[in-house]
């Protein structure tokens, strides 16, 4: 997608370039000189069939352009470099971004290093910016386009809404990595022939079909909500290895439902038609589900019904375990907000071991058995069983889940479900 590839030295002599596999090239000047690179970049990724879709590449619309950091710009070398980046727009284009504003410019900025310039998105154009600011953290929403415009209330409601859930629920802002910082994350929303998602770095992008049924809608803000979660269960606290991510994925899809629908994008039938249509269709159908572990988060991609669906049964699971043995008075929550706080600001990250260790006290149970069987052994989860503890009606037939609320309920019956459900 890279044409019109020249560069030229500071004095202006022609440099040749010499093409190299993989999209790379090189070129020979003296150490020291300054080289000036002039490429184009041709708008026409849609043509090509990207596996993960056209919301992690490229794409132009009538109000503007989308680009990420890697398909945008030619890079050299390693390390930490002092970068700026100008953008020559029309006046009336606004740029969104992640990076810091610059003093050089209105459309200037400064980038840290080449993983950062790398691992961003960019939307150029004729949209609404709104910005969010939370404890030194600030969200920046893109809108683009006149449908998306036209619900921007929706929208605006939608990402406050979730931001305060989170912030509430972990006590705090995210916390990053000394290793990786930020303060800024960006959310680019604009409407496309089909939806979909995808998250580099800190920058999300939604591609909302304008002609979409209401649950098309509705997965565009979960992949929102759940992608802003992982600012907190990903990158505020992370794990050693691949043993985790059932936990990383799964039990941040239990908190993308419960921000949903304290948000009011979900209610409680809605919640459970989740958790019966889709959640659980995806987790009984998953051929791993009894013959691959949960720890093997490698397999993520080829079996979501395994990691991402049986994650977030076993966080509910263990909810419930937790929330029943303490009266309510603890649940999953204290073990999100005890890794938060125990691991966000710092470059260490914790283990399966921890994860157990920590449910186990909460419960004040021991829960090695659960794990073998269920985590890393590849049994079903009885997920009948715990919802039925928990007061819930739940059947499951032909591999389909059902479930419902009992006409009467106890008091903590009740107060168990609307913690599940993440009710006030």
């Amino acid at each position: 997608f890279v044409s019109g590839l020249s560069a030229v030295s500071e004095n202006g002599k022609n440099i040749a370039i010499n093409p190299l596999p993989q999209g790379k090239w090189s070129y020979e000047a003296e150490k020291g000189t300054l080289v000036k690179l002039t490429y184009r970049v041709d708008l026409d990724h849609e043509k090509h069939d990207w596996s993960g879709g056209i919301d992690g590449v490229a794409y132009k619309q009538d109000h503007g352009v989308f680009y990420t950091g890697r398909s945008l710009f030619v890079m050299s070398g390693t390390g930490s470099p002092s970068i700026t980046v100008n953008f020559e727009v029309p006046e009336d284009w606004k740029v969104s971004t992640v990076w810091d504003h610059s003093d050089l410019g209105k459309h200037t900025f400064k980038v840290r290093n080449y993983a950062e310039l790398s691992e961003s998105m960019i939307f150029a154009g004729e949209h609404e910016q709104f910005l969010f600011k939370r404890e030194g953290f600030e969200l920046l929403l893109a809108l683009g386009g006149k449908e998306i415009i036209a619900k921007k209330q929706e929208y605006e409601d939608l990402a406050s809404g979730v931001l305060d859930y989170y912030i509430e629920l972990m006590g705090g802002a995210p916390n990053p990595s000394p290793q990786n910082p930020f303060h800024r994350a960006l959310v680019i929303i604009n409407p496309y022939e089909q939806a979909d998602g995808e998250v580099i770095g800190n920058s999300i992008s939604i591609l909302e079909s304008t002609q979409a049924d209401p649950m098309a809608q509705m997965i565009s803000r979960f992949v929102y909500a759940h992608e802003l979660f992982h600012l907190w269960n990903g990158k505020s606290f992370f794990p050693s290895d691949m043993r985790c991510e059932w936990f990383k994925e799964g039990v941040s899809n239990y908190y993308t439902l419960k921000a949903l629908q304290r948000v009011g994008v979900l209610n409680e039938e809605s919640f459970f038609a989740l958790l019966n249509g889709f959640f659980y269709k995806k987790y009984a159908s998953d051929p791993g589900v009894g013959s691959l572990s949960m720890t093997d988060g490698n397999e993520k991609h080829d079996h979501w019904g395994l990691v991402y669906s049986g994650g977030l049964f076993a966080g509910i699971s263990q909810d419930i375990i937790i929330r029943k043995a303490t009266n309510n008075e603890h649940s999953l929550d204290d073990l999100m907000r005890g890794l938060f706080n125990d691991f966000g600001g710092t470059n260490q990250s914790y283990t399966l071991e921890d994860v157990q260790n920590r449910i186990s006290s909460l419960s004040g149970g021991d829960q090695t058995e659960f794990f073998n069987t269920y985590i890393v052994g590849s049994r079903k989860i009885p997920l009948k069983k715990y919802l039925n503890k928990a007061g819930l009606q739940a059947e499951i037939e032909d591999d389909q889940l059902r479930v419902s609320r009992q006409e009467e309920e106890t008091t903590e019956q009740r107060e168990v479900i609307h913690g599940l459900l993440g009710v006030n």
